[in-house]
């Protein structure tokens, strides 16, 4: 038994971890990979604090912080969630089948890449088809690669790309690549980046590694392979919460929705992070969020206890004549 469990292992998880076990309390992180969304950034410019650090650099060193304050850390994906709040306990079950239980509970556990959904790209994630090029663009050097995506998001990689990749194809399903004027514009004044306009994947080929697509011209309906050694989806993230459907209150967006507190429909349930309704996802809002969930639980576990929870200290302050 676990006073708190933390579903989530990125910036989120690791600070509901760091506030929670300095409270003394009994904490589990339980997170799919170590970093989450972090992993996916190679540079963190706006962290308060911190001129410049890698994603997964500022991840363990919150992680180390946690931690050294009693912390403990299962690498292993949720795959169930039980929870009926009040005086009893939630229930946490890992994809191994292991089975925790504390009474609280912090959902943190982000977003994911969203997949293209095609035939060979799940049997080829990890072997030449990846959601990340900040990470994964150094291993292509002198290889050829494809950026499958939209917007700048697409554009940002496709520039990361360029200056390792031999060739670098970008597909589209119009005429165009809609991105920022400027990100184009440098983007398409490399000699190695060529647009393959009304294209759409229909397969990713490949046995152990990438080999190559098939791409359907959206005009004539023809189907071609073209050869390239990586490809890079780029369609933004989505929010996987089908671990709490049924569970906890979700709105349109399949977020959980949250309290000023990260309280949410369930009592002793909270959230903090990308997985939230909050407006902005950035990892220091993330962090924020987190440390006020980690407080929240710690005020309703005492309370739960029968002990005296949280005060807030300017609500103790009388005002000045």
């Amino acid at each position: 038994m676990y006073d708190v469990i933390i579903v989530g292992a990125g910036v989120a998880g690791f600070t509901a971890a760091l506030f929670a076990a300095r409270r003394g309390l009994k904490v589990l992180v339980i997170g799919k990979d170590l970093g989450g969304q972090a992993n996916y950034t190679d540079l963190i410019e706006n962290y308060p604090g911190l001129e410049q650090i890698g994603g997964l650099e500022l991840v363990k060193k919150i992680r180390a912080q946690a931690q050294n304050y009693g912390a403990e850390f299962v690498i292993s994906e949720v795959s169930k969630i039980s929870a009926k709040g009040g005086n009893l306990p939630f229930f946490v079950v890992s994809a191994y089948g292991s089975q925790y239980k504390a009474q609280g509970l912090i959902l943190a556990y982000g977003k994911t890449p969203r997949d293209l959904g095609v035939p060979g790209e799940n049997e080829l994630k990890g072997r030449g088809v990846s959601y990340c090029a900040n990470c994964d663009a150094p291993l292509y050097k002198n290889k050829t690669v494809a950026v499958v995506g939209v917007g700048d998001i697409a554009a940002d990689a496709a520039l990361m790309l360029s200056k390792y990749a031999k060739k670098l194809y970008i597909l589209s399903k119009t005429d165009k690549f809609n991105a920022h004027p400027a990100l184009s514009k440098a983007l398409f004044g490399k000699a190695n980046v060529e647009l393959v306009i009304w294209s759409q994947v229909q397969q990713i080929l490949g046995e152990n590694q990438v080999s190559g697509m098939k791409i359907q011209d959206l005009k004539t309906g023809k189907i071609r392979e073209l050869a390239v050694e990586g490809i890079f989806v780029e369609l933004g993230y989505v929010i996987n919460s089908k671990i709490v459907q049924n569970v906890v209150e979700l709105d349109e967006q399949e977020q959980i929705v949250v309290n000023a507190d990260q309280s949410t429909s369930v009592p002793g349930m909270f959230a903090a992070g990308d997985a939230t309704s909050s407006l902005y996802k950035q990892a220091v809002i993330s962090a924020g969020e987190a440390a006020t969930a980690a407080l929240a639980a710690y005020d309703y576990l005492m309370r739960q206890k029968g002990g005296v929870g949280l005060t807030s200290d300017w609500t103790q302050i009388k005002k000045l004549k």
